[in-house]
């Protein structure tokens, strides 16, 4: 139970970091980036690859990603929403721009998996289980990033004028608020959040191209089941999705997880679609 409970912990603070990558562009914008799992996956390869099992390794990988959330949105998403594109097809133009990548990314480093050096070495024993250090170390960097997201939405000028632009962009901008620096700004934090989930999993995990369907279906389906477009909400959604896909893989088969994972989806959606820690009273459908 020791080693459910870990692998549940670490395998969602991955999930929930993509979850509020999700959560931060659709709510300032009302388009889910399907292309999430290409980026966290090219995070964690080149983390593998290019950069060096420290702090300064991480946050090169979480600048390089954050440049190519950007260069997603200019490509895929600015020029559409000037042209009226609706956000589904917007959406699925972000799975175009992770594709390419993807394609790129082969260019450049072999399609076999990947994995980190820990970022922190040993083991701990707990009830005569035995798991890494470096489990704990991937909740807590989580669990930092997601508070100091929380923090600076609720807590400076930048997220206050975010938090405008979400609810109604045109009047924030007739209030002076310059969405178009916001609209950079949720991008780029958007991008680092999934270059920490790559990292994060890379070195709990091997990483591969193979890897990012997976990755982006589990963090949508813990952006949903949380509540989408609540950034606060993502982790209890991540725990939620986590919890259903290790249970499968540890004691059933992991043929199931991804399949059982869709199976608690539609349930959510059918019976809180507003997300399983929304205020049914206050949300609106999913």
């Amino acid at each position: 139970m020791t080693q459910f409970v870990v692998t549940t912990l670490s395998n969602a603070a991955v999930y929930a970091l993509i979850a509020v990558s999700l959560n931060v562009i659709y709510r300032s914008s009302g388009i889910l980036n399907f292309g999430a799992g290409h980026i966290a996956v090219i995070a964690g390869i080149f983390y593998v690859n290019q950069a060096t099992p420290s702090v300064l390794g991480v946050l090169g990988t979480m600048a390089v990603t954050a440049l190519l959330s950007l260069v997603g949105y200019a490509v895929a998403v600015w020029w559409g929403q000037r042209r009226g594109i609706n956000h589904v097809a917007l959406s699925l133009s972000l799975l175009g721009v992770g594709l390419v990548l993807e394609f790129l990314a082969g260019e450049i480093w072999a399609k076999e998996g990947f994995s980190a050096a820990p970022l922190l070495q040993g083991s701990v024993s707990i009830g005569g289980t035995t798991f890494a250090r470096a489990r704990i170390l991937v909740v807590v960097l989580a669990v930092i990033f997601i508070l100091g997201v929380l923090a600076f939405v609720d807590r400076t000028m930048v997220g206050n004028a975010f938090e405008a632009t979400a609810a109604d962009s045109e009047l924030a901008s007739l209030y002076g608020v310059r969405t178009g620096v916001i609209a950079v700004v949720t991008w780029v934090l958007a991008g680092a959040a999934l270059g920490l989930a790559g990292v994060l999993q890379s070195s709990i995990a091997a990483v591969s191209q193979a890897s990012a369907l997976p990755l982006v279906i589990f963090g949508i389906a813990a952006a949903v089941v949380g509540g989408l477009g609540s950034i606060s909400k993502a982790a209890g959604g991540a725990l939620a999705v986590a919890a259903v896909q290790t249970g499968f893989v540890q004691f059933v088969s992991p043929r199931y997880s991804v399949s059982m994972v869709f199976l608690l989806l539609f349930v959510v959606l059918a019976w809180r679609p507003a997300g399983l820690f929304a205020n049914p009273r206050k949300a609106e459908r999913v």
